[in-house]
């Protein structure tokens, strides 16, 4: 009895002591550009009159390939993007889409550039710390610093933001190089 009231008062002060700390992101050592990205991310959106907020996974391999899946509560995929060299899908349950015009139209955003963006690629400005790229319909800002790991889209249209819980900017060597193939 007095082990379990031991235990229990430990697990309440953990808990209480976790409340009071504020929370910070994970830190993330960015590059000043991105060749090659792997990321887990929160997407909270509200674009030309989608609103969404949840998980999604992000593989970019600049300039050629980009995929994205944004999950469902339940971890289904909701949305499904990739594009590889010239080739280009976005899959929902309801429609199955091979023209990236098609995707530029309905999000208002090209795709190359949405690529540049991710990969760092155009020149910064700054403003008050916040690190952005302005483009003609709007604004992406990098908010990197201090575990807040965010990129954001900002126009008329809405935002879209991504916030980074894990990232990885290495392109992992291949396992079977020098193996018997025995893992």
């Amino acid at each position: 009895m007095k082990r379990i009231v031991l235990v229990s008062l430990g697990v309440a002060i953990v808990l209480m002591a976790c409340a009071h700390f504020p929370h910070r992101g994970l830190s993330i050592v960015w590059p000043e550009q991105i060749s090659y990205l792997t990321a887990m991310c929160e997407l909270d959106m509200s674009w030309r009159g989608t609103k969404y907020s949840g998980s999604m996974s992000l593989r970019l391999v600049y300039p050629s390939q980009l995929q994205m899946e944004i999950y469902g509560p339940f971890g289904e995929t909701l949305l499904f993007i990739r594009k590889d060299g010239a080739d280009f899908l976005m899959a929902t349950k309801e429609e199955k889409i091979a023209d990236v015009r098609q995707f530029e139209e309905r999000f208002g955003i090209r795709l190359d550039e949405f690529m540049e963006d991710l990969a760092m690629r155009t020149p910064r400005d700054q403003t008050n710390g916040i690190s952005f790229v302005q483009r003609e319909n709007y604004r992406v800002l990098y908010k990197l610093a201090n575990g807040e790991n965010t990129l954001c889209w900002e126009g008329e249209e809405g935002r879209i933001c991504m916030r980074f819980l894990e990232a990885n900017f290495y392109m992992e060597e291949n396992l079977e190089k020098g193996s018997s193939g025995n893992i």
